[in-house]
């Protein structure tokens, strides 16, 4: 039954291929078929001229419900389920990594229910397809022509340029940046405006002030007839800038004016950082004193062996951690600060004296240099750009005159502060047995930084331990405490109970003697007993007390069992 639904479906196939042939050949073609199943049909005449092939015929139709596809079909999904069509995007879009399942994996799951295509009309894919479109951005049937057919139907309109690839989208991106046309810079540069040339567009500017090439560039280019208007924003803006006369030197002249005030507040507190640290070390006794300790310790250490020292590389203050005791507890440096703690404790106090040294470390004295001399160039800069204003008309002057009077005086300043720098600090290298040439502030200080703070930590450790050893020693002490309450106690006790046996043995009272207070009597000698310590402690002072009500619950039962009222006879009583 299975192979003859088989054959008729495959001879239903082959009758639409062969009427969709027949209908759509060409005038002169053939128009008939014979034995199209049992037997193969004759060669076909040859096509006439000019003859155009038909298109291929459709493909076969979808699988009837529950029949099975016919032979041939690869990969066709199995049972009722229909074959999923191909979908063309408009773009290119990225692949979904997913692992996806092959149809015979299908049957029985939750996908056999699924019918995504539904939801193709649902959603905005053509939204989709914008945002997440990859490749050239274009269209498919556009991406995938030829670049001769590209050029023919799709044209960009590219500006020319004379400018580098790079230096022109830089030059692009910058423009926008600046907001500002060649006129309106030509204008703020002649009235040094440094309202509208700020530190950052001077910045821009001194990045774009045109090459020699490029200026030789712009003249060939209009030698030869040609006019700028036809070149690109970026070549316009950058050839007007090169008309503008000393461009270079006024932009570095504004650059001064505008980046002046802050330079010198930034190099003057170095400069002062340097003196300070180099003179507070210098002059420091007890740092000197520190000095001393540990070349004493060094030498006690080495003398035998390497003999005797008469100084130390600066260097040698980080080693001092490195020797240990025997049980690795303890480093040199702790002995050494507990050693001047206790036996030269106005030396622990070295480091308040170096305050400055901290920010010294900091320092570059090379670049605080070059930042004068920079200064010292741009001053000179700004007198010569004075004298040449001072010639021509219609531009600013009184400004820069009034600017260079106020600076010249600080420049000096700071002329003269960078070379009482630079001697303080050579002076305090060499006092310390260091070379100037190989040692910069922030090499040079940073010695002294790093040796304060093992220093302090060291210290820090120490009282660590002593309180430690502190809470220790007292967890000690408490059971000798313990030991001491304990004979105490049972010393009372033996006490009390050698009153009770002397008091048994005195002598019977009689019963006359038994009168109105004797029992409070006898409970005040008790109380005033000289086993009764001022110090004892609360529970002691309870359990004498319970002896006490012991004691007199027995002379008040010794009482009352002694009195005999028959006659007159003494009675004893007994405790």
């Amino acid at each position: 039954m299975r192979s003859t639904i088989i054959d008729m479906v495959i001879a239903e196939l082959m009758t639409d291929c062969s009427t969709s042939s027949i209908s759509s050949a060409p005038p002169g073609a053939p128009t008939s078929m014979s034995n199209t199943v049992s037997n193969i049909p004759p060669a076909p005449p040859l096509p006439p001229p000019n003859f155009i092939p038909p298109p291929p015929p459709p493909g076969p139709p979808p699988p009837i419900s529950g029949m099975p596809p016919p032979p041939g079909m690869l990969d066709a999904p199995p049972g009722s389920m229909t074959i999923k069509k191909k979908i063309q995007t408009k773009y290119k879009l990225p692949n979904l990594n997913w692992t996806s399942l092959k149809p015979g994996q299908v049957r029985g799951t939750v996908f056999c229910e699924l019918d995504d295509e539904k939801y193709f009309k649902l959603i905005d894919f053509e939204t989709f397809e914008e945002l997440f479109k990859t490749g050239s951005g274009l269209p498919i049937n556009q991406a995938n022509v030829s670049p001769h057919f590209k050029q023919k139907y799709i044209k960009i309109p590219e500006s020319l340029t004379l400018l580098d690839p790079q230096r022109q989208r830089n030059l692009g991106i910058a423009r926008r940046k600046l907001d500002l046309d060649v006129n309106m810079i030509s204008r703020a540069l002649n009235n040094l405006d440094l309202k509208i040339l700020t530190p950052d567009t001077i910045d821009i500017l001194q990045h774009f002030i045109p090459t020699e090439a490029e200026i030789k560039a712009f003249t060939s280019y209009l030698s030869d007839g040609k006019s700028v208007m036809n070149l690109s924003d970026e070549d316009q803006f950058l050839y007007g800038l090169s008309k503008i006369e000393r461009l270079s030197q006024k932009l570095n002249v504004v650059s001064f004016m505008a980046n002046f005030y802050d330079i010198n507040q930034n190099l003057a507190p170095q400069l002062k950082a340097i003196i300070t640290a180099s003179s507070s070390l210098k002059n420091n006794i007890r740092f000197k004193k520190l000095l001393e300790i540990i070349l004493a310790f060094g030498n006690y250490m080495n003398s035998s062996k390497r003999g005797p020292v008469y100084g130390f590389k600066l260097a040698s203050l980080e080693i001092l951690t490195d020797t240990r005791t025997h049980d690795k507890r303890l480093t040199l440096l702790h002995f050494i600060v507990q050693t001047i703690e206790d036996r030269f404790p106005d030396t622990s106090h070295f480091d308040t004296d170096l305050q400055a040294v901290e920010k010294a470390a900091q320092v570059s004295l090379e670049n605080v240099q070059i930042d004068v001399q920079d200064l010292t160039r741009g001053l000179d800069n700004a007198k010569k750009e004075l004298v040449i204003r001072q010639t021509m008309k219609n531009v600013e002057i009184r400004s820069l005159e009034e600017f260079i009077n106020i600076v010249q005086d600080k420049i000096d300043r700071l002329v003269k502060d960078a070379k009482l720098a630079q001697d303080a600090f050579n002076q305090c290298v060499e006092y310390f047995g260091e070379a100037p040439r190989t040692q910069s502030p922030s090499n040079f200080f940073s010695i002294f930084v790093k040796f304060q703070r093992a220093y302090q930590q060291a210290r820090n450790e120490n009282e660590e331990r002593k309180r430690l050893a502190r809470e220790a020693a007292a967890t000690l002490d408490r059971p000798n405490k313990r030991q001491i309450m304990k004979r105490t106690q049972e010393e009372l006790l033996n006490e009390l109970k050698g009153r009770k046996e002397a008091i048994k043995d005195q002598k019977l009272i009689k019963r006359e003697a038994l009168t109105d207070g004797t029992i409070e009597t006898l409970l005040d000698d008790l109380k005033k007993a000289p086993y009764l310590r001022a110090d004892a402690a609360r529970r002691n002072r309870r359990k004498t007390q319970e002896l006490m009500k012991q004691i007199s619950r027995d002379v008040l039962a010794g009482t009352n069992n002694g009195i005999n009222t028959n006659n007159n006879t003494p009675t004893e009583v007994h405790f």
